[in-house]
């Protein structure tokens, strides 16, 4: 039965995308603050950085619809951030792979929005969607600016 005073309890479907999207911006988050510490390229540096935040940011308002529907945040698996300043990759592989999360991201919370229900998780992922766009769309400024945008491979033209 549909609760049209208020908002209704979350579905499974929903909790999974909420879920999902918690996780994966913790993994992201870890990856692009240790990203940032060992980047030798200071404008990449900063931009890692300002991408750990939006990654917390998004994981503090999914956490909260959880707990506003009295559930308990989901614990995901991993470690911490090293202290090391050793990079594991260069400053043009780094962007990179920051590139594939927000295109990961952008795709979770699309199918997020598309299967839910209620009126105000669109809502609230459309936003997220938004200021995950405006964030790959500054990193692409900067590996176009740097040199490290490449064109991928194509089909022949004949």
């Amino acid at each position: 039965m549909f609760n049209l005073k208020g908002k209704r309890a979350l579905n499974t479907v929903e909790l999974a995308h909420l879920h999902h999207s918690i996780e994966s911006n913790v993994t992201g988050m870890q990856m692009i603050f240790g990203f940032a510490q060992s980047a030798e390229n200071k404008v990449a540096a900063d931009y890692f950085y300002k991408g750990g935040e939006l990654a917390k940011g998004i994981i503090k308002e999914m956490s909260e619809i959880y707990l506003q529907n009295d559930l308990q945040v989901p614990a995901t698996a991993g470690g911490n951030v090293t202290t090391s300043k050793i990079p594991p990759f260069s400053d043009k592989m780094m962007m990179y792979c920051v590139s594939l999360f927000c295109s990961f991201s952008l795709g979770g919370n699309s199918l997020g929005t598309a299967f839910s229900l209620r009126n105000d998780l669109p809502t609230k992922l459309s936003v997220f969607m938004k200021d995950i766009f405006e964030f790959a769309h500054e990193g692409a400024k900067i590996m176009i600016g740097q040199g490290w945008m490449e064109e991928p491979p194509q089909t022949i033209k004949h």
